[in-house]
């Protein structure tokens, strides 16, 4: 069986394919940057970690707020791939940093770590885009 036909079998992944799992979620982008103006940088601490605010400090609101809205939605989006191993995690226990070409790259730290070993993943990939002002990103383990 090819991958395109497995791929029209109802309700199956393809083995062959590796996907265990998948996440996806959106964040209104201007409904992020009103809880953080109305909260502050405590707020911020709590749902980043040091590397993720480097990321997002220091460039336009606009931007920020379009950085900050991605990262929480691959955040959630992720624990939404570890289904009821996902169970508990913190905001700052999933980072997502940037590899050399700029693409999204989830780091996992205490209870998401944990989560990942608990679901023997192997991998775990992230995408993030932005439009119309909303952020949207997915999580596919494998």
């Amino acid at each position: 069986m090819s991958v395109a036909e497995a791929l029209t079998v109802r309700g199956a992944l393809p083995q062959s394919l590796g996907i265990r799992a998948v996440g996806i979620d959106i964040v209104d982008v201007e409904r992020l940057r009103a809880m953080v103006e109305r909260r502050g940088q405590r707020l911020v601490e709590r749902l980043f970690t040091v590397n993720e605010r480097a990321l997002c400090e220091g460039t336009s609101p606009r931007h920020r707020a379009y950085c900050m809205a991605g990262r929480i939605a691959a955040k959630e989006a992720v624990r939404k791939a570890f289904g009821g191993y996902g169970e508990g995690l913190g905001w700052r226990d999933v980072e997502i940093g940037r590899d050399a070409s700029g693409a999204p790259v989830p780091r996992l730290t205490g209870r998401a770590d944990e989560a990942f070993r608990r679901a023997a993943y192997s991998g775990l990939h992230v995408s993030i885009s932005h439009e119309a002002g909303v952020a949207v990103a997915i999580a596919v383990a494998e």
